[in-house]
Protein backbone atom coordinates (compact mmCIF):
# COMPACT_ATOMS: atom_id res chain seq x y z
CA UNK A 1 0.00 0.00 0.00
CA UNK A 2 2.82 2.42 0.86
CA UNK A 3 4.37 1.69 -2.54
CA UNK A 4 1.54 2.72 -4.13
CA UNK A 5 0.65 5.95 -1.88
CA UNK A 6 4.63 6.64 -3.45
CA UNK A 7 3.99 6.58 -6.69
CA UNK A 8 1.01 8.28 -6.84
CA UNK A 9 2.40 11.78 -5.32
CA UNK A 10 3.21 14.04 -7.93
CA UNK A 11 5.46 16.86 -7.98
CA UNK A 12 5.63 20.36 -9.95
CA UNK A 13 8.62 20.84 -11.51
CA UNK A 14 11.68 17.98 -12.61
CA UNK A 15 13.55 20.60 -9.73
CA UNK A 16 10.88 19.37 -6.84
CA UNK A 17 11.56 15.68 -8.23
CA UNK A 18 15.13 15.79 -7.84
CA UNK A 19 14.84 17.67 -4.41
CA UNK A 20 12.34 14.76 -3.51
CA UNK A 21 15.87 12.30 -3.15
CA UNK A 22 17.92 14.42 -1.99
CA UNK A 23 19.89 13.13 1.37
CA UNK A 24 22.74 14.99 2.03
CA UNK A 25 23.17 18.60 3.01
CA UNK A 26 24.86 20.98 0.89
CA UNK A 27 24.70 19.39 -2.12
CA UNK A 28 25.06 21.88 -4.99
CA UNK A 29 23.88 21.92 -8.76
CA UNK A 30 26.02 20.97 -11.70
CA UNK A 31 25.68 23.49 -14.90
CA UNK A 32 26.33 23.06 -18.36
CA UNK A 33 29.08 24.68 -19.69
CA UNK A 34 29.81 26.84 -23.14
CA UNK A 35 31.37 25.63 -25.65
CA UNK A 36 34.63 27.24 -25.05
CA UNK A 37 34.95 24.84 -21.76
CA UNK A 38 33.88 22.21 -24.27
CA UNK A 39 36.93 22.38 -26.65
CA UNK A 40 39.05 24.03 -24.17
CA UNK A 41 39.06 20.93 -22.37
CA UNK A 42 40.73 20.37 -19.02
CA UNK A 43 43.65 22.57 -20.38
CA UNK A 44 40.97 25.78 -20.16
CA UNK A 45 40.11 24.44 -16.60
CA UNK A 46 43.62 23.98 -14.94
CA UNK A 47 46.12 25.06 -16.88
CA UNK A 48 48.36 22.61 -19.46
CA UNK A 49 50.76 20.36 -18.34
CA UNK A 50 54.73 21.62 -17.45
CA UNK A 51 56.79 18.73 -19.40
CA UNK A 52 60.27 19.20 -19.80
CA UNK A 53 59.44 19.76 -23.87
CA UNK A 54 63.24 21.02 -25.24
CA UNK A 55 64.71 18.53 -23.02
CA UNK A 56 62.73 15.53 -24.46
CA UNK A 57 63.46 16.76 -28.03
CA UNK A 58 67.30 18.02 -27.53
CA UNK A 59 67.65 14.31 -26.20
CA UNK A 60 65.94 12.31 -29.17
CA UNK A 61 67.80 14.99 -32.14
CA UNK A 62 71.45 15.20 -29.76
CA UNK A 63 71.76 12.15 -26.81
CA UNK A 64 70.40 9.84 -29.42
CA UNK A 65 72.62 6.33 -30.97
CA UNK A 66 71.67 7.62 -34.61
CA UNK A 67 72.31 11.61 -33.96
CA UNK A 68 75.14 11.91 -35.73
CA UNK A 69 74.59 9.24 -38.29
CA UNK A 70 74.01 10.98 -41.81
CA UNK A 71 71.16 10.61 -43.99
CA UNK A 72 70.31 12.11 -47.09
CA UNK A 73 66.86 13.78 -48.29
CA UNK A 74 65.38 12.10 -51.25
CA UNK A 75 63.41 15.70 -52.33
CA UNK A 76 66.57 18.10 -52.24
CA UNK A 77 69.85 16.26 -51.63
CA UNK A 78 70.17 17.70 -48.36
CA UNK A 79 72.84 15.25 -46.17
CA UNK A 80 72.68 15.79 -42.47
CA UNK A 81 72.46 14.70 -39.02
CA UNK A 82 70.14 15.45 -36.45
CA UNK A 83 71.95 16.78 -34.05
CA UNK A 84 72.75 19.62 -37.13
CA UNK A 85 68.93 19.94 -37.59
CA UNK A 86 68.73 20.59 -33.87
CA UNK A 87 70.95 23.54 -34.09
CA UNK A 88 69.92 24.49 -37.62
CA UNK A 89 66.55 24.97 -35.98
CA UNK A 90 68.17 27.42 -33.22
CA UNK A 91 70.31 29.11 -36.27
CA UNK A 92 73.69 28.86 -34.43
CA UNK A 93 76.05 31.64 -35.23
CA UNK A 94 78.83 29.09 -36.01
CA UNK A 95 76.93 26.76 -38.19
CA UNK A 96 77.03 23.08 -38.08
CA UNK A 97 80.01 23.17 -36.48
CA UNK A 98 79.28 24.47 -33.64
CA UNK A 99 76.24 21.75 -33.06
CA UNK A 100 78.02 19.58 -31.29
CA UNK A 101 80.24 21.65 -28.90
CA UNK A 102 76.34 23.44 -27.55
CA UNK A 103 74.77 21.77 -24.68
CA UNK A 104 71.48 21.49 -23.47
CA UNK A 105 71.91 24.32 -20.97
CA UNK A 106 72.86 26.25 -23.99
CA UNK A 107 69.76 25.88 -26.38
CA UNK A 108 67.71 26.30 -22.26
CA UNK A 109 69.61 29.83 -22.09
CA UNK A 110 68.56 30.54 -25.67
CA UNK A 111 64.84 29.81 -25.28
CA UNK A 112 65.02 31.92 -22.33
CA UNK A 113 66.47 34.87 -24.30
CA UNK A 114 63.90 34.24 -26.84
CA UNK A 115 60.83 34.57 -24.31
CA UNK A 116 62.25 37.76 -22.68
CA UNK A 117 62.95 39.58 -25.39
CA UNK A 118 59.58 38.93 -27.17
CA UNK A 119 57.87 40.28 -24.01
CA UNK A 120 60.07 43.15 -24.40
CA UNK A 121 59.57 43.63 -28.10
CA UNK A 122 56.44 46.20 -28.66
CA UNK A 123 54.66 44.98 -31.90
CA UNK A 124 54.54 47.52 -34.53
CA UNK A 125 51.49 46.43 -36.04
CA UNK A 126 48.20 44.31 -34.49
CA UNK A 127 48.45 40.97 -36.99
CA UNK A 128 44.84 40.22 -36.61
CA UNK A 129 44.20 38.09 -39.96
CA UNK A 130 46.03 35.06 -41.35
CA UNK A 131 46.37 37.27 -44.58
CA UNK A 132 48.66 40.00 -42.44
CA UNK A 133 50.45 37.36 -40.61
CA UNK A 134 51.40 35.82 -44.09
CA UNK A 135 52.28 39.37 -45.46
CA UNK A 136 54.46 39.68 -42.10
CA UNK A 137 56.08 36.45 -42.65
CA UNK A 138 56.89 37.14 -46.06
CA UNK A 139 58.53 40.32 -45.08
CA UNK A 140 60.46 38.43 -42.28
CA UNK A 141 62.06 35.82 -45.03
CA UNK A 142 63.37 38.94 -47.21
CA UNK A 143 64.94 40.61 -44.77
CA UNK A 144 66.91 36.60 -43.51
CA UNK A 145 67.30 36.61 -47.69
CA UNK A 146 69.40 39.79 -47.73
CA UNK A 147 71.77 38.61 -45.12
CA UNK A 148 74.96 37.76 -46.94
CA UNK A 149 76.54 34.10 -47.40
CA UNK A 150 73.69 33.20 -45.24
CA UNK A 151 73.48 29.58 -46.09
CA UNK A 152 77.42 28.64 -46.48
CA UNK A 153 77.93 27.04 -43.24
CA UNK A 154 75.39 24.54 -42.78
CA UNK A 155 74.15 21.57 -45.10
CA UNK A 156 72.13 22.61 -48.12
CA UNK A 157 70.46 21.74 -51.05
CA UNK A 158 72.16 19.79 -53.61
CA UNK A 159 72.26 21.90 -56.74
CA UNK A 160 71.59 18.75 -59.20
CA UNK A 161 68.25 18.85 -56.91
CA UNK A 162 67.66 22.45 -56.53
CA UNK A 163 69.18 24.41 -59.55
CA UNK A 164 67.79 28.37 -57.89
CA UNK A 165 70.43 28.99 -55.27
CA UNK A 166 67.32 31.62 -53.62
CA UNK A 167 65.33 29.26 -53.17
CA UNK A 168 67.65 26.94 -50.45
CA UNK A 169 66.57 27.68 -47.09
CA UNK A 170 68.23 29.83 -44.99
CA UNK A 171 69.58 29.66 -41.47
CA UNK A 172 67.46 32.07 -38.89
CA UNK A 173 68.23 32.81 -35.10
CA UNK A 174 65.85 31.79 -32.67
CA UNK A 175 65.33 35.55 -31.91
CA UNK A 176 64.38 36.64 -35.67
CA UNK A 177 61.25 34.89 -35.23
CA UNK A 178 60.23 37.07 -32.41
CA UNK A 179 57.58 38.84 -34.54
CA UNK A 180 55.97 35.82 -35.89
CA UNK A 181 55.78 34.19 -32.58
CA UNK A 182 53.90 37.25 -30.95
CA UNK A 183 51.73 37.30 -34.12
CA UNK A 184 50.57 33.93 -34.03
CA UNK A 185 49.71 33.62 -30.33
CA UNK A 186 47.80 36.40 -30.92
CA UNK A 187 45.62 34.85 -33.32
CA UNK A 188 45.46 31.87 -31.45
CA UNK A 189 43.96 33.89 -28.81
CA UNK A 190 41.74 35.30 -31.12
CA UNK A 191 39.97 31.99 -31.24
CA UNK A 192 40.97 31.51 -27.67
CA UNK A 193 43.24 28.73 -28.10
CA UNK A 194 46.18 27.94 -25.91
CA UNK A 195 49.62 29.99 -27.08
CA UNK A 196 52.14 28.33 -29.27
CA UNK A 197 55.09 27.34 -27.19
CA UNK A 198 58.67 27.79 -28.53
CA UNK A 199 59.41 24.32 -28.56
CA UNK A 200 56.95 23.69 -30.98
CA UNK A 201 58.34 26.59 -32.90
CA UNK A 202 61.00 24.65 -32.69
CA UNK A 203 59.61 21.30 -33.24
CA UNK A 204 57.86 22.92 -36.65
CA UNK A 205 61.08 23.81 -37.97
CA UNK A 206 63.11 21.11 -36.98
CA UNK A 207 59.93 18.66 -39.29
CA UNK A 208 59.78 20.80 -42.09
CA UNK A 209 63.48 20.89 -42.79
CA UNK A 210 65.03 17.27 -43.33
CA UNK A 211 64.26 15.86 -40.02
CA UNK A 212 61.11 14.54 -41.59
CA UNK A 213 63.17 11.82 -43.53
CA UNK A 214 65.12 10.74 -40.62
CA UNK A 215 61.73 10.49 -38.78
CA UNK A 216 60.48 8.19 -41.54
CA UNK A 217 62.98 6.24 -41.63
CA UNK A 218 62.89 5.43 -38.09
CA UNK A 219 59.40 4.65 -38.17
Amino acid sequence: QGTKELTSITVATTQEYNEKYVQVEGCFDLSYGSLDSFYGGLESQIGAPRPQFLRAVHQEHCDATESDKEFTTGNYGITTTSRTEFAFAFGLDGGAAAARGTSLQDYERMVSEFSKAGEAEAEDEIINTKKDFVILCDQQLEKVQQRPNAGVAWPSESTSKLKDPTKCRQPRNLESFIKEFKAVNRLLANIKEPALLVAELLGARLYTGPMFVNRLLAN
